[in-house]
């Protein structure tokens, strides 16, 4: 972006002094004023920040591997899952309580969260809820087990899901709903992202 729309960018977030700034220091006085963190050029990014950033296309910041959890009480199932994501340089964290989800999702440092909605005493919905309402970057995936139109439809509605993982014969798939934004983070050019699609894992 050219400077001068910069500049006019935080004139209108009432900044001052703004034509003595750098372009650098200028952006992430803007973040700061928008209520973000001013990550721009600096060392290190999160991901998911980096995703929905307006200024990503100019920041030299390098990207933290990809963080993520995943509540199920399924030990099978999450492991197969973390197993997977975790091969792509991945680091997944398998949860079986949502006190523990919750306790991560608060840190601020997750890029994705994948939780077990078919189990109501597990909270894995209001898990996905949670994680949108608080922190709208991170990406939210379901487990889903079973064909359940009706729990899928309130994932999407109130956890943003972007696609439901089913154990199918053994293996794990990813079902996805139509023109899902970017699967597991696949706009991020500095982090290796898996062909989403495609994905399976032998069980």
């Amino acid at each position: 972006m050219v400077l001068e729309e910069i500049r006019r960018s935080g004139k209108k977030l009432n900044l001052k002094n703004t034509e003595h700034m750098e372009k650098g220091e200028l952006i992430r006085a803007i973040q700061v004023a928008e209520g973000k963190s001013p990550c721009f050029d600096q060392p290190w990014c999160r991901p998911s920040l980096h995703l929905r950033c307006p200024w990503r296309h100019d920041c030299h910041a390098r990207l933290q591997p990809v963080r993520g959890l995943i509540l199920s009480d399924d030990v099978i199932m999450g492991h197969q899952i973390a197993t997977l994501l975790s091969s792509y340089g991945w680091k997944m964290n398998i949860v079986h309580k949502d006190r523990q989800a919750y306790a991560l999702i608060h840190q601020g440092n997750i890029d994705i969260v994948v939780a077990d909605i078919e189990k109501a005493d597990l909270g894995g919905l209001a898990a996905l809820s949670y994680a949108k309402h608080h922190w709208p970057s991170i990406m939210t995936y379901a487990i889903s087990q079973k064909d359940d139109p009706l729990l899928k439809n309130l994932a999407l509605d109130l956890g943003g899901c972007l696609g439901f993982f089913h154990r199918v014969k053994g293996k794990i798939e990813l079902q996805t709903h139509a023109k899902p934004k970017s699967h597991l983070m696949g706009q991020i050019s500095n982090s290796a992202s898996p062909d989403i699609s495609r994905i399976s894992a032998s069980g």
